[in-house]
């Protein structure tokens, strides 16, 4: 035991976390990491690409992927309303009240810590720590003082090392808490490293500092490792339970390809303007065809101009599978079909076209993730505060996520609402008809707001009769 070191890596953390760093970065490329990071090779090595010629392809580049679109899509789309909670009747009303308000012992409330965990399970899945008992000396946070629960989020990078059962969950757990420097009485500092161990009995605190390792004990009586796993996905390979499978583990590898493809392609549009620039010649006196083909390079005053680019077929090349990997992460994302067509507007400013249905399928399952989640995580907390853990059905606790997604745009709503509308014999559809003005209602409406409540209530009493397909929007400049 005196050799322990919290730090240990456990074999499959020290396999996966190139990936994990991959999805993270491209689920949010900082400027930072495209600069400093080692994701565009220099091509075969030194040798063939100079460090000068390196570094200025890093500057050049760019993020060139739907990435983070498609992960805010998906976030969005499940926190258009917030989540539906019935506890009333529970016997332990007043604890849950207080642990919704107040999840992290700093004031946040469970819908903002629950969007959080939507985040991160798309990126790397998230493992949800429902902790108690106070660290080694001053309390940590306010929830240790008054002896409340408190909930902390841990991806796999913060998960040095765990083992799983058959089911793949956790018989032991330990996390990286991150450093500490304390200044000591002479005003010297010192590097602390807080690690947290939990088993199905026991907790443990570890400190590492430069003297070893010290490590407080405490039982928490659960039976159960107090962690509740939310991935978006899960590995079906053995010994791989608690390897959380995502959106980004699709996306991330196509998302380098297309940044190298993107850079080369960069680096030949820079070198068809230097050429424009040297000569210049002017654009509408070049072929159609990209000018990089004419690139020119004088390696003295008195030099022959010698082609660069004997032709652009390279160029074409990379265009074309730059539109092929474009597609197929629209693909991978469900916002496109097979044939990947272009229509609508996303965040980016990307123009997709939202394929409802199997986005929508997806969309529910993961809202009945993150429900079956968050009453387990108010099922520990209530558990932590009475010391023995309780059964769901004693909890008296659910929570529903909105299922009512508006995958497809106002315009589409209204062109296909006209259309229903112009059939003969409209009246007969009242009910198909209210079934598209919801839609379109939930499109242009909060749901919950009194606008939205108000045109609920006049689609229910719609019957179908008297419609004029003619008028359609007007706004007040028309």
């Amino acid at each position: 035991m005196a050799d322990f070191d919290p730090s240990d890596k456990n074999e499959l953390y020290v396999q996966y976390k190139e990936e994990w760093q991959s999805n993270l970065d491209f689920a949010e490329m900082s400027l930072a990491t495209l600069r400093d990071g080692s994701y565009l090779p220099q091509w075969g090595g030194v040798e063939s690409e100079s460090q000068g010629q390196y570094n200025r392809r890093k500057e050049w580049s760019a993020q060139f992927d739907p990435a983070p679109e498609l992960v805010d899509i998906r976030v969005k789309e499940i926190w258009r309303t917030n989540p539906e909670r019935v506890y009333e009747d529970s016997t332990y009303a007043k604890q849950i009240e207080a642990f919704i308000n107040n999840v992290d012992g700093a004031g946040t409330h469970m819908d903002t810590a629950m969007k959080r965990v939507t985040e991160l399970m798309h990126v790397n899945g998230v493992d949800v720590l429902v902790d108690k008992e106070s660290s080694i000396g001053e309390p940590l946070t306010l929830a240790d003082e008054a002896g409340q629960p408190y909930i902390s989020m841990f991806g796999p990078l913060d998960r040095p090392d765990w083992g799983t059962d058959h089911a793949g969950k956790y018989y032991f757990v330990r996390y990286d808490l991150g450093e500490d420097q304390r200044m000591d009485e002479g005003g010297e500092s010192e590097d602390l490293h807080w690690y947290v161990t939990y088993t199905r009995d026991v907790g443990r605190v570890h400190l590492s500092s430069t003297d070893g390792t010290e490590t407080e004990e405490f039982r928490h009586n659960m039976g159960i490792v107090p962690v509740v796993q939310v991935y978006w996905g899960g590995s079906i390979q053995h010994p791989n339970e608690a390897i959380a499978t995502s959106i980004m583990s699709q996306l991330s590898p196509l998302s380098q390809y297309m940044l190298k493809l993107s850079s080369q392609g960069q680096l030949d549009l820079f070198m068809s303007v230097a050429f424009f620039v040297a000569t210049g010649i002017q654009p509408e006196e070049l072929p159609k065809e990209l000018g990089a083909s004419f690139m020119v390079a004088m390696q003295t005053a008195e030099a022959d101009l010698k082609p660069v680019f004997a032709n652009v077929d390279h160029i074409v090349e990379k265009r074309e599978w730059m539109q092929y990997i474009w597609m197929l992460m629209l693909k991978k994302g469900k916002v496109t079909g097979l044939s990947g067509t272009l229509d609508g507007t996303a965040q980016s400013g990307v123009q997709v076209a939202i394929e409802a249905s199997p986005l929508h399928s997806e969309l529910a399952t993961t809202a009945g993730v993150l429900e079956r989640a968050e009453v387990e995580i108010m099922r520990l907390a209530i558990s932590r505060m009475e010391g023995r853990l309780i059964p769901v059905n004693e909890l008296g606790y659910s929570v529903k996520y909105s299922k009512n997604f508006t995958l497809q745009s106002t315009r589409t709503l209204i062109d296909e609402l006209k259309a229903l509308s112009e059939v003969e014999g409209v009246q007969m559809f009242a009910e198909i008809m209210r079934v598209f003005m919801r839609k379109l209602a939930n499109s242009i409406a909060m749901p919950g707001s009194p606008e939205h409540s108000k045109m609920i209530a006049e689609i229910d009493s719609f019957v179908g009769d008297d419609v004029d397909p003619e008028p359609i929007l007007t706004t007040e400049d028309e």
